[in-house]
């Protein structure tokens, strides 16, 4: 006969590893985002067009660009026409790099707070 702690250490044994796999789930990469990246624009504001760093920002093709996030809510940096857009940046937070490959002038925005605005020079 099993005694009966066994089944309830099994049943425990099973939630413990089903709570860490949840737990690391899309934490698979230890690189910070916006490590690497050749430029890192500031969120410095949560309104208005100085809300984004240097004004307008200016980076040569092929170089990444990273946003960091020095305010308390949620942000984004999302290029008018749709050649980039960094999703959520939480407060404290960097994007990922994003590569930028066309030549141009990009005015961008926060989707969230719609008045945030600024400038990407790509040379």
């Amino acid at each position: 006969m099993k005694p009966i702690w066994s089944g309830a250490l099994l049943l425990v044994l099973i939630l413990a590893v089903t709570l860490t796999v949840l737990s690391c789930k899309g934490k698979s990469n230890p690189v910070a985002p916006g490590a690497g990246a050749d430029v890192t624009i500031d969120i410095v504001a949560d309104m208005g067009s100085g809300a984004f760093g240097a004004a307008p920002e200016t980076v040569l093709v092929n170089q990444t660009v990273s946003w960091r996030n020095t305010r308390g809510i949620t942000h984004t940096a999302t290029a008018n026409g749709g050649q980039f857009n960094t999703g959520n940046i939480g407060g404290g937070t960097t994007s990922a790099p994003i590569k930028m490959t066309a030549l141009g002038s990009f005015p961008y925005s926060c989707l969230i707070h719609p008045s945030m605005t600024g400038t990407l020079v790509v040379k």
